[in-house]
């Protein structure tokens, strides 16, 4: 089968780097003896780039440009990329020749032959080197990757260049795809889904010219993708540990309710104990309506608010029972009883979880 591959380069303000860039494709690719084409998805950056692509244009080179107007960010023109590639096989890099061009090549054939369906070019396998990374870039790197370990075992998760069949997209698939920041490689391992993947050993390069997109903001947006792709991929895990963290919050909010209506107001301490409990279960409510469950098709608040309250409850009287049965039935956990304790509140946790997901914000 004759393969195309597309090569998709998103850029901003570098117009400098794209006739090196080409030019070094372009003498891989023909080496290799491998039909090309490069699509190049600006962000209106206003530095020639138009100018530049005409003339390599001219010269014979398969390269194409799409100038994005009212859209921004290097993942969604990456998309971009994908909608107008043409190849049967397609491969992300960036424009600034940190990405080797020469090892395109050893990229595809992995995929051509059969051994992989998604293959990244790694600085982090052994005989890959990202030399000029100071301390900083290398801790980054380090936290990066292990903040992915949930999704992938790869060991540079966070790579710009790979490759990939392009059948694994599928058109559901690519409009699925919602990244934020500057990585869309995972994005792609996690929803695609890839039956093999491997990486091929690279020597990241300085940048040839302009400046590094790489700031705290595209860090903070990291943490972030990696929170909606946790939510994809492991939807039901997501919800328990929302759940459970704004129950540890109710927590503080049943105690605070306590202390002003007990401590400082002097109500009844069984009305108070009663007063933080309904305000406690309000917030948990309204809190997990809005983050943990915020799909729910059932949108009657009233109906709701009724069955998280009787969820609530039970999970209440279940954490009871877990507790006072262990203490009262096993000496262990006479002299252990904050363990039966612990362990009836966890059984009362997942009985208001499971509650909550199929009865009260389920169908």
């Amino acid at each position: 089968m004759k393969h195309l591959i597309s090569i998709i380069v998103p850029t901003y303000k570098e117009a400098e780097n794209i006739p090196v860039l080409i030019e070094s494709i372009d003498k891989a690719m023909k080496h290799s003896r491998l039909d090309y084409e490069v699509i190049i998805v600006d962000d209106n950056s206003k530095d020639g780039i138009e100018d530049t692509v005409k003339a390599l244009k001219k010269k014979g080179y398969p390269v194409s440009i799409k100038v994005r107007i009212n859209e921004r960010g290097l993942s969604s023109a990456v998309i971009e990329g994908f909608r107008q590639a043409k190849g049967t096989i397609y491969c992300v890099m960036d424009a600034d020749l940190s990405h080797p061009p020469e090892k395109i090549p050893e990229l595809v054939e992995q995929i051509i032959n059969g051994k992989a369906e998604f293959v990244v070019g790694s600085r982090f396998v052994k005989g890959g080197s990202a030399e000029h990374f100071n301390w900083y870039r290398k801790l980054n790197a380090w936290v990066s990757k292990m903040l992915a370990r949930p999704f992938t075992k790869i060991k540079d998760p966070m790579a710009g260049f790979f490759a990939f069949d392009a059948k694994i997209l599928t058109p559901e698939i690519l409009n699925m795809l919602n990244p934020l920041g500057f990585k869309i490689g995972l994005e792609i391992i996690v929803k695609c889904n890839p039956r093999t993947i491997t990486e091929i050993p690279i020597s990241f390069r300085e940048r040839l010219y302009g400046q590094s997109k790489l700031s705290l903001r595209e860090q903070i947006l990291y943490i972030v993708h990696l929170k909606r792709l946790f939510h994809y991929k492991y939807p039901s895990l997501y919800q328990f540990l929302f759940f459970s963290l704004i129950g540890s919050t109710g927590m503080v909010v049943d105690m605070t309710t306590v202390f002003v209506t007990y401590g400082l107001l002097h109500i009844n301490f069984k009305i108070a104990r009663a007063i933080g409990f309904i305000v406690a279960l309000t917030w948990n409510f309204f809190l997990n309506r809005k983050l943990t469950f915020p799909d729910s098709p059932q949108k009657n608040l009233f109906i709701q608010y009724r069955n998280f309250f009787i969820v609530c409850s039970i999970g209440g009287l279940f954490n009871w029972f877990i507790s006072v049965y262990l203490y009262s039935t096993y000496p262990y956990f006479k002299e252990f009883y904050l363990l039966a304790v612990f362990i009836g509140i966890m059984g009362g946790l997942l009985i208001n979880f499971l509650g909550s997901k199929y009865i009260v914000f389920g169908k």
